[in-house]
């Protein structure tokens, strides 16, 4: 299995967040939403989603989405929100994975951009200073927000570069 790529058609799917309000990717069909699949233990993803978390909020009131995919329970889903204050929304898969599935996972984190028409605009797996610059510098320039770019400061003290 090899995650869906780039110019592939998203698969619908409706998921439910830790306090029960419900999500359905075919309800949005709007405008771009940013897909993050990821699991609480991942140290990969320990590392990126607070920079989603920084990106989400330089572009909070567009019209873009994020929305976390985790790969544990409620109750961890809502843990590690609270703990790396991560204010979009984390919805937990199904028991046996049929989102993570349908979109082919076999590494986390994995990122799908997916436009409203339903079309896959992007993908990264891992951790990428390269890739999460890019993507905040398109939806910057797409959607015309200020203020996206850079994502990274030297500050941060990350890597360029952690696979998933």
């Amino acid at each position: 299995m090899s995650p869906l790529k780039a110019g592939e058609m998203a698969p619908d799917f409706m998921l439910s967040g830790p306090d029960g309000t419900s999500f359905a990717l075919s309800a949005l069909r709007t405008a771009p939403t940013l897909l993050v699949f990821y699991k609480n233990t991942c140290p990969t993803c320990i590392l990126t989603l607070p920079f989603l978390q920084r990106l989400y909020e330089r572009v909070e009131g567009s019209e873009v989405r994020f929305w976390g995919i985790s790969q544990d329970s409620a109750a961890e889903t809502r843990v590690f929100g609270e703990q790396y204050g991560i204010t979009f929304p984390l919805l937990p898969d199904a028991s046996g994975y049929p989102v993570s599935n349908a979109y082919g996972i076999t590494t986390v984190p994995t990122l799908f951009l997916v436009e409203g028409d339903g079309s896959i605009a992007r993908t990264h797996q891992g951790f990428s200073q390269t890739d999460l610059e890019s993507l905040a510098a398109e939806l910057r320039s797409r959607l015309r927000i200020a203020g996206v770019t850079p994502l990274f400061t030297p500050s941060d003290g990350v890597p360029l570069l952690r696979p998933g």
